[in-house]
């Protein structure tokens, strides 16, 4: 008898501690759900934009031609700088591909981030640089102070959606036996072994 009280009192006592308490975990009364309205006061994760650029340009077979992408952003002048590293013996149409395809998908990710910004399309470059004017290079590697090879140097207002072109007096500079070597070395990487 003092047994069976013992527990029908320790089972009343786990009754009224779980079963008068509020949950709090979701004051609305009903599911999360994510968030996609405008949010006032978003600041971009650069680093992540620059890793995420990172892998979809350098050592990307559709790019070969691609170093390196750099860029620098100005808040309060709202402008930025992106400079395209490119291997040498990279034509002008290379570049302009490189830099159309880099400046659309740079937006796209700050549309990703920030919804407040419209994705790129064929005739935008997207909704980041109807707020930011852009400085674009696109250069082969080591040559910031050689400006004959540099392929496109343009600055495009804020919002013109002005058409990437090469520089009209652009000189092509030659392959190195480096620039060859890393083509070999890439081609010997993604060819299938012979049995």
């Amino acid at each position: 008898m003092m047994k069976n009280k013992a527990i029908m009192i320790c089972a009343v006592s786990a009754l009224l501690l779980t079963g008068c308490t509020k949950s709090n975990i979701l004051s609305s009364g009903g599911p999360a759900e994510p968030v996609f309205e405008t949010q006032q006061g978003i600041v971009l994760d650069w680093t992540q934009i620059g890793n995420d650029m990172d892998e979809e340009f350098v050592d990307n077979d559709q790019y070969p031609m691609a170093i390196s992408v750099n860029y620098s952003v100005d808040q309060e002048k709202k402008s930025m700088d992106l400079t395209l590293m490119v291997r040498h013996g990279t034509t002008p149409e290379e570049a302009v591909e490189f830099a159309n395809a880099a400046v659309r998908y740079l937006n796209d990710e700050a549309a990703t981030q920030d919804f407040s910004y419209e994705r790129s399309s064929e005739t935008s470059y997207g909704g980041f640089f109807k707020e930011y004017d852009l400085n674009l290079l696109v250069i082969p590697d080591n040559t910031m102070t050689q400006q004959k090879y540099w392929l496109v140097d343009m600055k495009i207002p804020k919002g013109s959606d002005k058409v990437i072109e090469a520089k009209k007096d652009a000189v092509v500079m030659e392959t190195t036996a480096a620039d060859e070597g890393e083509e070999a070395e890439a081609e010997e990487t993604t060819e299938a072994p012979s049995k």
